[in-house]
């Protein structure tokens, strides 16, 4: 019988893939099916079918797998942010193991031929670990209620989360009391009109201090007009929570998906938050973040991926340091390196770098404003000193990209520069692509571990590293 549309058709769930949705088989064709576990025999609704593959959803748990956990957020079905709490942690980490080794033994190029597949690094906290929080405002219609959290999945529209239990518990304290005590109003997308767009969070896990963001729908001239009473909360959200040690008010008026606005204005404390990363060897490193600036929202997870870096790195080494944000990898690296070159496009984390270089008493760096590619082809020029010609060469090269992954001239360029490539990924799909072109450059992928940045949720971060093939290839 040819399958509909809206037909229920009885699966077992195989495996994960990396969207998070379990993967079945029917009639020949791939079914992947939403918030299922591998092992739960299901009755599932036939939502969409495609050419290629089929999209269901659970009607009915016939028998449930017995890696299947209650999920220990009471917004599970709603928010669809931690979209795997209901699988058992373990197991999950293997399965996300699985889908790493997949994505790469699965693909027939020479390119991915003897990989080692290393461990995968759990995270050590699973609750309170998020240190980045970024809450969406909103308004009700009738009751002028202000709402803050995250969107439904596949919407627009605000969950309120009153608790969030994979962020510190003082930050649905603090939320709660702006929900309480705002006396603005709250932005509604549909029209564009209301004040606070979003509540953005900085959290020091080694301090327990934080940077506090109001962002507003308004330009900065409008600010004069609420400006005492914007500075009157800031004093009563300090004194009632003295864990903030700063809070900024942003401004951006404009309708985009842009969270930030390019104007920001201080109003209390400081504008920038400080954490603690420690390697397993006992080395403690100081890092001023600001408000724009990156940096792991997991730090105890960046603490053991650093740390698997390092292992790729010689004593004396001379690293090259692209995308370098504040510095948070060449920094943690600094004990081995004779000289660190950190490139960074953006103006914030550039300055965050310089004094975290400074601060954790690195003598010999660069650093270098830019778009990566642009440095990356000046670096390639010769250096003239004392009346010589030099070429930079480097040891290692550190590629911590965007999901989107590095740029293909960029990946050309660094090819020439250096002899060893690690690649922090947090899109294995883009590490594929940009595995393929590093090999046609001359570079194979040695080895590769996924890592649990985001515990609970499809997302894998990776430490791949690359090494310069020999002329014969």
């Amino acid at each position: 019988m040819e399958l509909k549309q809206d037909d229920i058709v009885e699966l077992t769930a195989q495996k994960l893939v990396y969207s998070g949705a379990a993967l079945s088989h029917i009639d020949g064709k791939v079914v992947f099916i939403e918030n299922a576990v591998p092992g739960d025999k299901i009755k599932a609704r036939i939502l969409r079918i495609n050419k290629n593959f089929i999209r269901a959803k659970i009607v009915e748990i016939i028998e449930p797998s017995s890696h299947r956990v209650k999920p220990f957020c009471p917004l599970f079905n709603a928010c669809g942010g931690c979209n795997l709490q209901n699988v058992e942690y373990d197991f999950l980490i293997s399965q996300k193991q699985g889908i790493l080794e997949e994505m790469f033994s699965q693909n027939a190029s020479e390119a991915f031929k003897n990989i080692e597949f290393k461990p995968f690094i759990r995270s050590e906290k699973l609750k309170e670990y998020r240190c980045k929080i970024q809450n969406t405002v909103s308004e009700t219609k009738v009751s002028k209620r202000l709402l803050t959290g995250y969107y439904k999945e596949n919407t627009h529209e605000v969950v309120n989360i009153k608790f969030c239990p994979i962020q510190p518990k003082v930050v649905d304290e603090i939320t709660g009391f702006i929900r309480e005590n705002w006396k603005f109003s709250g932005y509604v997308e549909r029209t564009n009109k209301g004040l606070l767009k979003h509540v953005l969070i900085r959290f020091s896990n080694s301090s327990g201090k934080m940077l506090l963001t109001l962002v507003l729908n308004k330009d900065f001239e409008y600010f004069d007009k609420i400006k005492t009473e914007i500075e009157e909360f800031a004093k009563t959200l300090a004194e009632k929570f003295p864990v903030i040690t700063g809070i900024l008010v942003n401004f951006n008026p404009k309708k985009t998906n842009k969270i930030t606005g390019d104007k920001t204005e201080l109003i209390f404390g400081d504008d920038f938050v400080e954490e603690k990363l420690k390697s397993v060897s006992g080395e403690e490193y100081t890092y001023k973040i600001s408000k724009d600036s990156f940096f792991q929202v997991n730090p105890k997870t960046a603490e053991k991926m650093f740390d698997a870096v390092k292992t790729f790195a010689d004593k004396d080494s001379y690293i090259l340091d692209a995308y370098g944000g504040v510095g948070a990898i060449s920094i943690f690296l600094s004990n081995k390196a004779k000289k660190i070159i950190l490139v960074e496009e953006s103006e914030s984390a550039v300055n965050d770098a310089k004094a975290n270089f400074k601060a954790n008493n690195c003598a010999n760096y660069e650093v270098f404003l830019g778009d990566a590619k642009e440095i990356f082809k000046t670096l390639q020029k010769p250096v003239q000193k004392s009346g010589k010609t030099f070429e930079r060469k480097y040891d290692l090269t550190i590629l911590d990209p965007p999901r989107k992954g590095s740029d293909k001239e960029a990946l050309e360029i660094i090819s020439k520069l250096t002899k060893k490539i690690v690649y922090v990924s947090c899109n294995p799909s883009t590490l594929v692509r940009d595995a393929k072109i590093l090999y046609d450059l001359g570079f194979k992928l040695k080895s590769l571990q996924g890592a649990d940045m985001f515990p609970f949720t499809h997302h894998i971060e990776s430490v791949a590293c690359f090494e310069k093939l020999s002329d014969e290839k």
